[in-house]
Formats: C-alpha cells, sequence, structure tokens
C-alpha cells in the first residue's frame, strides 16, 4: 500500500510541476461508497505534504441534504444520485474559490449524517498547492471539467458492502443499513457506473479490492501517462 501510493503522489507531483494553468492543481478522488477513497486521500495528502506542498483535503460527505431530501421513496434511485448533495454550494462556495485563489474563509453549515444534524463550520486556508476533493459522483459528466486529475478507487459493490456494515458510519441497525445500500446508495451508484462512465473517463484506477485484482494496482489511461 505505502509503495502504491507512492507511486500515485510521483504521478500527482509530475502533472503538478507539468500544470502551467493559474488555478490551483485540483484532484479529484472518488469511488463507490465503501470503497476506500477518504483512506487513501488521505495516505495521498501526507505524501504530497512531504514534498513541500500545502494541500486541502476535501470531503464532500458532509454537504450532503437532509435525510428527508436525499432519501426518498419515490424515485429512490434517481433521486438519490441528483439530491444527495448540495452540489451548487459545495462548487460555488467552497471548491470555485480554493481553486481560483488558493485561499479561502467561509463560515458555513455542515451535516452530520450519522444523527442528520447541521453544526457551524469554518473553511479557513491559505497558500494552497494542491486541492484533493474526495467523494461519490463527483465524476459526473458536468463535473468533469472542474478536475486536472481524475482517480477512481476500484471495489466491487460486494466488497464495499462489507466494509460499509462493519464500519457502520451511520449507527443504524445492520438490517436497516444493507436495505439502505440496496436501495438508495448502491442502485443510484450502478446507475452512475452506467449513465457517466467514470472508469472510462478518469486517468487512473487504483485497485482496492482483491476481487478485482491486486490490490494497490494503478491502471493509467492515456491521459495520465507521465
Amino acid at each position: 500500500m505505502t509503495n502504491t501510493v507512492k507511486k500515485l503522489s510521483e504521478i500527482v507531483l509530475a502533472k503538478y510541476h507539468s500544470h502551467r494553468e493559474q488555478d490551483r492543481f485540483t484532484v479529484a478522488i472518488s469511488g463507490i461508497d465503501a470503497s476506500g477513497k477518504g483512506f487513501v486521500s488521505n495516505l495521498l495528502q501526507k505524501e504530497l505534504e512531504s514534498q513541500n506542498l500545502k494541500i486541502a483535503n476535501i470531503n464532500i460527505d458532509p454537504w450532503q441534504n437532509p435525510l428527508p431530501v436525499r432519501l426518498q421513496k419515490e424515485n429512490p434511485v434517481e433521486n438519490f444520485y441528483e439530491n444527495v448533495f448540495r452540489w451548487d454550494d459545495f462548487f460555488t462556495q467552497l471548491i470555485t474559490p480554493l481553486k481560483t485563489g488558493g485561499s479561502i474563509y467561509l463560515e458555513t453549515t455542515l451535516i452530520r449524517t450519522d444523527a442528520d444534524e447541521y453544526y457551524p463550520y469554518t473553511y479557513e486556508m491559505s497558500g494552497i498547492d494542491v486541492l484533493l476533493i474526495e467523494g461519490i459522483f463527483l465524476f459526473k459528466k458536468a463535473l468533469l471539467n472542474y478536475y486536472d486529475l481524475k482517480i477512481w478507487i476500484d471495489c466491487s459493490f460486494e466488497t464495499g458492502l462489507g466494509r460499509a456494515t462493519a464500519r457502520n458510519i451511520e449507527n443504524l441497525s445492520e438490517a436497516k443499513l444493507v436495505n439502505d445500500y440496496n436501495t438508495y446508495y448502491y442502485p443510484s451508484q450502478r446507475h452512475h457506473l452506467q449513465f457517466d462512465e467514470p472508469r472510462k473517463f478518469c486517468d487512473i484506477i487504483y485497485c482496492n479490492d482483491k476481487l478485482l485484482g491486486t490490490v494497490g494496482q494503478l491502471t493509467l489511461n492515456s491521459s495520465a501517462a507521465v
């Protein structure tokens, strides 16, 4: 795992150093729920910081809509795909200012998804070199132009569900958790795979499931060649 993340950081660094635009170099890390997106993002952050880069590591999860909005019985798959996050707020209030200016001071409200409660939060960052964004659905077709490098964490739904029930960050009974994953989360993410084809349009595929291949194996699409 350590060697793989080091190799991944080398690719990111090469892309960062060849980046000629004024906007901050932006890396998106996506995959299905419980694929290991946050784990890889945190390891990558540490590797990049060891190269004296200042990193903003942003998780989209606290920008979810409340339960009555994101989990609806009518058209559950389409609704979750479209409305799980406050997309406009996330990109206009947080991501765009960070990407264009490398700094931000934002007082906002975020949500604890386990309790469905809002809490005040302040983003205060400056001098950012690289922006990491992590979460599901980031590779929707309409969002791809926000990113300079796109990394897909590959994981089967079978393995993901096992991890999700083991960690249970939602603090639900196992039966309720499995029902939510099979009713809302994974059907909408299957739709994402079919409609947006994230594995096709990403730059790097990071295997994080032994059912799919060697864990830690990196597959580079042509746009990521260094």
